[in-house]
């Protein structure tokens, strides 16, 4: 109920708990989040889209978290329920984080129809943290109209954004290249709106350049969506101009592309899944205080690559899943992975005509 209410401590204490490490937490969230999806189920209308997933990406500097302040000022005024998941940069020495982009949306951290929760990427690659795509999912089945995603800093081939969000939107300063630059594969591929900002001032011209060499780099790629050709959009988050324009870019993409955004998150999930399999398997693995044979397999191969220069980091790899799965070919096996209290189990079936249908579990020193 106070989730519901759109109580802001409990929604943190909530988000905290998804974001935690400790298996109990874990188990805890997702039972919540199961009870909270089929209430969300039972209050909406399937054929309606209620809640529209955002992600703002760009460059460093690039004016993204002053362009959520002022897009987020100009939503929550119409009375648009509005949460902000900033995504913020782990130091790979320290592991801590700033999160500073909170400090940018002092107005939108303080309206009653925002919600503003900063989160650490704690190394994971590709602009994103590990449960963003949880938190966006809270988000959306307790009612906020809009779950807006800012990215860290991305370069031309981070797209992760576009794994959990229905809609990319890529801000770019004056100056970001020429037409070839914005005709380049990666980033520029996902974006259903471009936004150029800082569109005041001594960059007007500058601006108005970049968009003709931007639209004229989008009439080279191939559309993602039938009828939706990615807008162009001049803003200046500094001066709040054309801020408008960009509200109305989301909400018509959100009317005309419904059935799109649904196959979308359907292929999300799948990819999302294979996301936590990888974070789940590299977690036990490297789990130096976990005794278990895993850890001697991966002892000899860290020494022998450091001892022996010939010896490449795809042998050592090579050698460990050999160790683990035995003598069978990781590329015939099919692999189910089950993860309990911090152990992974692997129960593999070989795909080879011989063994086709016999499955086998492994033994107690190969857990």
């Amino acid at each position: 109920h106070k989730l519901r209410s759109f109580d802001r401590a409990e929604i943190s204490r909530t988000m905290t708990l998804i974001e935690s490490s400790r298996v109990q937490d874990r188990v805890f969230a997702q039972q919540l989040l199961k009870t909270l999806i089929k209430q969300g189920k039972q209050e909406t209308n399937l054929f309606k889209l209620k809640t529209i997933r955002v992600g703002l990406c760009g460059s460093p500097g690039a004016g993204k978290s002053s362009l959520i302040e002022k897009l987020g000022m100009h939503m929550c005024n119409l009375g648009v329920k509005l949460a902000v998941l900033a995504i913020d940069p782990s130091s790979r020495t320290t592991g801590g984080a700033i999160l500073g982009d909170k400090t940018r949306m002092e107005q939108l951290s303080l309206h009653p129809n925002a919600f503003v929760r900063p989160s650490p990427t704690r190394g994971i690659m590709g602009g994103l943290a590990l449960h963003t795509n949880e938190l966006a999912l809270l988000c959306e089945n307790i009612g906020f109209d809009m779950v807006l995603i800012e990215t860290v800093g991305l370069g031309q081939n981070e797209i992760e954004i576009d794994n959990v969000t229905d809609f990319v939107s890529l801000v770019i300063p004056p100056g970001s290249g020429d037409d070839l630059q914005g005709s380049k594969k990666g980033i520029m591929e996902i974006a259903d709106m471009i936004a150029i900002n800082k569109y005041d001032g001594p960059f007007e011209y500058a601006c108005k350049k970049l968009k003709v060499d931007v639209q004229h780099s989008i009439h080279f790629q191939t559309q993602r969506y039938e009828e939706w050709e990615p807008p162009v959009i001049l803003c200046s988050a500094e001066c709040n101009r054309n801020i408008d324009q960009l509200y109305g870019c989301i909400k018509k993409f959100q009317e005309s592309q419904v059935r799109n955004i649904i196959k979308k998150r359907n292929s999300q999930n799948i990819n999302n899944m294979w996301t936590y399999i990888s974070n789940i398997i590299m977690n036990a693995l490297q789990e130096e205080e976990m005794n278990h044979p895993f850890q001697s397999y991966i002892q000899v191969a860290k020494e022998r690559l450091i001892q022996d220069p010939q010896y490449l980091p795809y042998e050592g790899a090579e050698y460990i899943l050999h160790k683990i799965f035995g003598d069978h070919n990781p590329h015939q096996t099919q692999i189910t992975i089950h993860y309990t209290n911090t152990i992974v189990y692997i129960l593999y079936t070989s795909t080879s005509p011989r063994n086709r249908g016999r499955s086998r579990r492994p033994s107690d020193d190969r857990k």
